[in-house]
């Protein structure tokens, strides 16, 4: 399973080259530390959703949403992971920094979705 990009520093996506050092608990949409979350648009690391899915029908997708975006229904983000295998897909979103917005959510048809989750 392939992960896109780590969020774990300035060079995963962040603007500045603090950023993954030191403490950032108050990181967040508006901390300006050039973190991957506030960062992200400004790298053009976002697409629309609409064409993420496209590429990756059947799929486990964790997408993570950009500040500013509605996190309920986004219509751009950036994809970190994907996958057949939801569990893979959650071993790469625990690598993501904390203050991400992350969905992860199959892709597919509800008939595909069910019976993988009768197969579970």
């Amino acid at each position: 399973m392939p992960v896109v990009i780590q969020l774990t520093s300035a060079m995963h996506g962040g603007t500045s080259p603090s950023c993954g050092t030191g403490d950032h608990s108050s990181c967040g949409p508006d901390c300006g530390c050039g973190c991957p979350y506030t960062g992200m648009v400004e790298r053009g690391r976002v697409e629309p959703v609409a064409l993420i899915e496209q590429r990756y029908p059947g799929q486990w997708l964790a997408l993570v949403i950009p500040p500013g975006e509605d996190e309920e229904h986004p219509e751009q983000a950036m994809l970190v992971a994907y996958s057949t295998d939801p569990d893979e897909v959650w071993d790469a979103v625990s690598r993501i920094t904390f203050n991400q917005v992350v969905h992860v959510y199959f892709n597919g048809s509800l008939a595909d979705y069910l019976a993988w989750a009768e197969a579970e």
